[in-house]
C-alpha cells in the first residue's frame, strides 16, 4: 500500500460517470444519491481542493493509461470535470489502496493541494489507520519492522536486511537494475478476538505496497481472505482490510482534518461479535513491547555483528571525532542542566566510553545496548559500571527506573523506528529531565545524498536530497575491503531535522538547545589544505539536540540545574 503520483484527466470510458451512481443509489434520498460517484465509490468530503472518498473492495485505486477503466481515479477525474462543467479540469492521486481492500482515499483537485498532500505523505505527516482481521491469535500491541522487496510477479517479500534480497531477483518500482529493499514499519493493537481470529487496529509508519498484508503474513497471522499472502480461508469472501481513518493538514486552511469510515460489520462477525473486544485505553499508543517485537527488527538495527570492529575503532584506535568533539560537547550540554550526582542513562552505549567519562566526573550512569558483545566489553572495561543488554525501543520494559537525563550518541540515526525510543525515554526520564542526542548532520552529512566538490579553488558541500526519509548501507571498514577483507555493513536511516523535533515533541519533550559541531581535523600540507580546512570549519559534521521532558501539567520544560 502507498505510493503517490499524478495523472492528467482522461476521456470518459464506457460505464463511467453518473448513470452507475444512480443505479447504486436506488431507494436512497436525493441527498444520499448525490454522495455517490459510481457504484462502490462514495464521497465523504469535497471542496475546491480535496476530495475524500470511501472505496469498496474490488475496485482499483488507479491504473496505467490503457488499463482497466473501472478504477477510482478515473471515476474521480470524470466527477471533477462534470462538476466543474469545463474541459481541462485536472485531479491528482495521492496514495492508493489495494484492489481487494476498502476504505478512505484522498485526491487533490488543485495543484496546491497536490503539492501539500504529497509532501505530507512523503514526510509521514499524513495519519492513516486501518482495521483488519487476521487468522490466528495476537495479543496486546506490537510492531513489525522489516525490509520489503517486490519480485517480477508482483509479490512482495519481507526480509530482515537488504543483503538478504537475492541478487538478480525481481524488481522494485520498475527499477531495471533489480530489487532494492525498503524499510517498512507497521504498528498494531488488538481490538477483539474469537473464533480463531483477531481484529486489529493498524497504523502505518511507512506506506509500502502490500505492507500490512506482508507484515501480518510474516507473523504467521495472514489477513483473512488474503490468498496471496498465506490464508486458505475465504469465509468473508473478501480481503478483511479497511482504511478506517485518514488525517492530514488541509492544503488551503491549514486546519488538521480527520475522516472516519467504520469497518464493515463483517469484520466483527468474523471474530464472533464484539464480546471479545478489548477494553479501550484512555489514549491509544501504538508502541511495541519487547516480547511482541519481530526478530527482524533487532536484526536490522543491532550492531552486534560489528562489535569487534567498533570496539577497535573507539578503544584501540580512538576516534578523534569522539575524543575532541562529541564527548566534550555532550558533557557540556548535560552539565548545563544536570548536576554531578545525577543519574544518566546512555542509550546505545556501545562499550561504555561516555558512561566511563561521566562516571569519572561524579554522575551515576546506566548503559544499555542491543549488542550483548558490546555490553560484555563495557563490563570488562568498567567492572563497577551498570550495563544492560536491551532494545532501545523498549526502555520502559527494561526496569531501569527514573533517571535525571539520557543521552544517545551517534546511534539514533541507526535505529528504526525511533518513535518508540522517545516514548520509552518519557517513561524513564524525570519531569524536567534532559535528553541529549548527537547525530551526523542530516542536512550536510547524509550518506549517499551529500558529497564534497570543487569549483576552481573553492570547495563546496553538495546536497542532493534532504527532506525525503531514506536508508543506506554503510561499509564500516572500507580500507580493509579495498585490501580484500569482507565488508562490515550496518544500516543508517536519514531523516530531516524536523522529524527528530516532531518525534521528541510527540513524546512530551521540548527542545531547549541545538548545536552544530564541525570536524576539528586538519589536512596535510598541500595546495588545497587551507581551503579544505576552511570548508571543514564552515560545514558542520554533527548535530546535537537537547530536549527537556515537560513538567506534568505544563506545556514547557523546566529550567535550572540540579534536576532531582
Amino acid at each position: 500500500m502507498g505510493g503517490s503520483g499524478t495523472m492528467d484527466e482522461g476521456k470518459a470510458g464506457p460505464g463511467r460517470g453518473r448513470p452507475p451512481a444512480a443505479r447504486e443509489a436506488d431507494g436512497l434520498s436525493k441527498k444520499d444519491r448525490s454522495r455517490w460517484i459510481v457504484k462502490g465509490l462514495r464521497i465523504v468530503f469535497e471542496d475546491a481542493d480535496v476530495l475524500v472518498v470511501d472505496k469498496a473492495p474490488g475496485m482499483l485505486s488507479a491504473t496505467t493509461p490503457g488499463g482497466v477503466q473501472d478504477n477510482a481515479f478515473g471515476h474521480v477525474k470524470d466527477h471533477v470535470r462534470a462538476s466543474a462543467k469545463r474541459r481541462g479540469t485536472r485531479a491528482w492521486i495521492i496514495h492508493r489502496l489495494d484492489r481487494e481492500a476498502s476504505g478512505l482515499l484522498v485526491f487533490a483537485k488543485s495543484e496546491r493541494a497536490y503539492e501539500s498532500l504529497k509532501e505530507q505523505l512523503r514526510a509521514r505527516r499524513m495519519e492513516r489507520l486501518y482495521t483488519c482481521v487476521v487468522e490466528g491469535r495476537l495479543k496486546g500491541t506490537g510492531t513489525v519492522q522489516s525490509f520489503l522487496w517486490e519480485d517480477e510477479s508482483g509479490v512482495v517479500h519481507s526480509v530482515g536486511s537488504p543483503m538478504e534480497v537475492p541478487r538478480g531477483a525481481g524488481r522494485v518500482d520498475g527499477d531495471d537494475e533489480g530489487p532494492s529493499a525498503r524499510p517498512a514499519v507497521t504498528h498494531y493493537r488488538v481490538v477483539a478476538s474469537g473464533q480463531g481470529r483477531t481484529l486489529l487496529q493498524v497504523k502505518l509508519e511507512t506506506g509500502r505496497k502490500h505492507q500490512i498484508r506482508v507484515h501480518m503474513g510474516s507473523l504467521g497471522t495472514p489477513i483473512a481472505g488474503d490468498m496471496k499472502y498465506g490464508t486458505c480461508d475465504d469465509e468473508g469472501h473478501r480481503l478483511a482490510l479497511h482504511a478506517t481513518e485518514l488525517g492530514f493538514q488541509h492544503p488551503a486552511t491549514g486546519e488538521l482534518v480527520r475522516f472516519v469510515s467504520e469497518a464493515p460489520p463483517l469484520f466483527e462477525r468474523l471474530v464472533g461479535g464484539v464480546e471479545g473486544r478489548a477494553e479501550e485505553p484512555e489514549r491509544t499508543r501504538m508502541m511495541p513491547t519487547a516480547t511482541e517485537r519481530v526478530s527482524a527488527e533487532a536484526k536490522a538495527s543491532s550492531w552486534d555483528h560489528v562489535a569487534p570492529w567498533y570496539d577497535e575503532l573507539i578503544e584501540d584506535r580512538v576516534s578523534d571525532h569522539h575524543e575532541r568533539v562529541i564527548l566534550p560537547g555532550v558533557q557540556r550540554m548535560l552539565g548545563e542542566v544536570v548536576e554531578p550526582g545525577g543519574v544518566v542513562l546512555d542509550v546505545a552505549c556501545g562499550q561504555g566510553v561516555l558512561c566511563r567519562r561521566l562516571g569519572a566526573t561524579g554522575y551515576r550512569t546506566i548503559g544499555i545496548d542491543a549488542s550483548p558483545r558490546l555490553i560484555a566489553r563495557a563490563k570488562e572495561l568498567d567492572p563497577r559500571g551498570e550495563y544492560r543488554a536491551g532494545d532501545a525501543r523498549d526502555l520502559g520494559g527494561l526496569g531501569i527506573g527514573a533517571v535525571d537525563a539520557a543521552t544517545c550518541v551517534m546511534a539514533i540515526m541507526n535505529i528504526e523506528p525511533m518513535g518508540p525510543v522517545f516514548a520509552g525515554l518519557r517513561e524513564v526520564v524525570r519531569p524536567g529531565g534532559a535528553v541529549v542526542l548527537v547525530l551526523l548532520h542530516p542536512a550536510f552529512r547524509s550518506p549517499g545524498q551529500t558529497s564534497w566538490g570543487w569549483e576552481k579553488t573553492k570547495q563546496y558541500r553538495r546536497v542532493d536530497g534532504y527532506l525525503s526519509p531514506g536508508q543506506s548501507e554503510i561499509v564500516m571498514n572500507p580500507g580493509a575491503v579495498s585490501s580484500g577483507a569482507k565488508p562490515v555493513v550496518t544500516m543508517t536511516y536519514h531523516r530531516p531535522v524536523s522529524a527528530y523535533v516532531s518525534s521528541l515533541a510527540g513524546a512530551g519533550f521540548v527542545v531547549d538547545g541545538m548545536e552544530e559541531w564541525v570536524s576539528l581535523r586538519t589536512s596535510q600540507p598541500g595546495p588545497r589544505a587551507a581551503e579544505e580546512n576552511r570548508s571543514r570549519r564552515e560545514i558542520p559534521m554533527f548535530l546535537a539536540i537537547r530536549a527537556r521532558r515537560a513538567e506534568e501539567g505544563r506545556g514547557g520544560a523546566t529550567g535550572g540545574r540540579g534536576v532531582s
